[in-house]
């Protein structure tokens, strides 16, 4: 039985980029692709009170707002079937493809809200979702206030896996051999996310890059003592280093052990990496990772922080990985959650 994708689409050129890349990219014969669009709310005009309303002027008002609404849902429909035959004639032909208009559910994130609560109902496999690309900052205060991103409320809010596209149309076209990138750790959440994107997205060519970041430590802060307690500070230091990327090695080799049982050894690549400092430095190193060796894909588990706390963290400069990974990382990125 084929899978389930939805692709959430808008008018701008990411969010049809991403739908593209589902299609060539993650969609296989067989499954359903739900193209969904999401009428924006109609912006109601204040009804007259009495005295001076009458049956007449509501009358008319009704009929006002029910031809925007129609006139909302028209130009969903008419994007929808641009971005469907955007897709070659052979290829729309192996996919059982679907088209939806979906009114915003209200309030700030009515967009997404619309989104995650068709794909529960529907038993959504995997959502497809552009990002026009937030900044860190900006993505902060607006979810401080309840708003933020589409993008960034379906990765926190949605129940199954969710990838974001930050890619141009024309990076869209399928590859003869793709780098999928998996970020791993101890948890359960990182063993699901390896089997996903094993199950998932990996095609007989493409190569495995299976990562894990050592876990920073803390340098000790040193006294004014004498400096032999200054040497034997930092050879402890040194000694806890290699120890957290001892333990990264011994993860990501298990990692290798458990896909090799799908995966040919010859196209997995594994490394433990080192923290590069900084509050975010586990999401630096994956970036960079990623970038320096042309990877076209990243997977990675999120454990699920709350939206409060999630906010306070990124004012602090902390936050989840996935977060600082999905705002610096131009190739798609998918998260598992737990």
């Amino acid at each position: 039985m084929g899978r389930s994708i939805l692709v959430a689409v808008d008018a701008s050129a990411a969010s049809q980029a991403a739908a593209l890349w589902a299609a060539h990219n993650l969609a296989r014969p067989g499954d359903s692709l739900h193209v969904v669009a999401i009428a924006p709310p109609i912006a109601y005009a204040m009804t007259p009170a009495a005295p001076i309303a009458s049956a007449g002027a509501v009358a008319a008002l009704t009929v006002t707002w029910e031809q925007q609404r129609k006139a909302e849902e028209e130009q969903c429909r008419a994007l929808l079937h641009e971005v469907v035959h955007k897709l070659p004639e052979a290829r729309r032909e192996e996919l059982d493809i679907h088209r939806h208009v979906l009114p915003a559910a209200g309030g700030a994130s009515g967009v997404a809200e619309s989104v995650v609560e068709w794909s529960k109902q529907h038993s959504i496999d995997i959502v497809v979702v552009g990002s026009r690309g937030m900044g860190a900052v900006k993505s902060t205060f607006m979810s401080l206030v309840g708003l933020g991103s589409v993008s960034g409320y379906l990765v926190h809010n949605m129940h199954c896996p969710v990838a974001v596209c930050r890619g141009r149309e024309q990076d869209t076209q399928p590859k003869e051999r793709r780098k999928v990138m998996v970020s791993l750790d101890d948890s359960d959440t990182s063993k699901k996310a390896l089997e996903w994107a094993v199950n998932n997205v990996l095609g007989p060519n493409d190569e495995l890059h299976l990562v894990c970041v050592a876990l920073p430590i803390p340098y000790p802060i040193v006294t004014d003592d004498a400096a032999a307690s200054e040497v034997l500070e930092a050879d402890e230091f040194d000694a806890a280093t290699q120890d957290s990327i001892h333990y990264a090695r011994e993860t990501v080799s298990r990692a290798v052990d458990a896909a090799a049982s799908q995966v040919d050894r010859s196209k997995i690549f594994f490394k433990a990496l080192a923290p590069e400092g900084g509050a975010s430095d586990v999401g630096q190193s994956v970036v960079h990772y990623a970038k320096e060796n042309g990877v076209d894909l990243v997977v990675l588990g999120a454990r699920g922080m709350g939206s409060w706390k999630r906010a306070i963290m990124s004012f602090v400069g902390l936050g989840s990985v996935s977060d600082y990974v999905v705002h610096h990382l131009e190739a798609p990125v998918v998260i598992v959650k737990q």
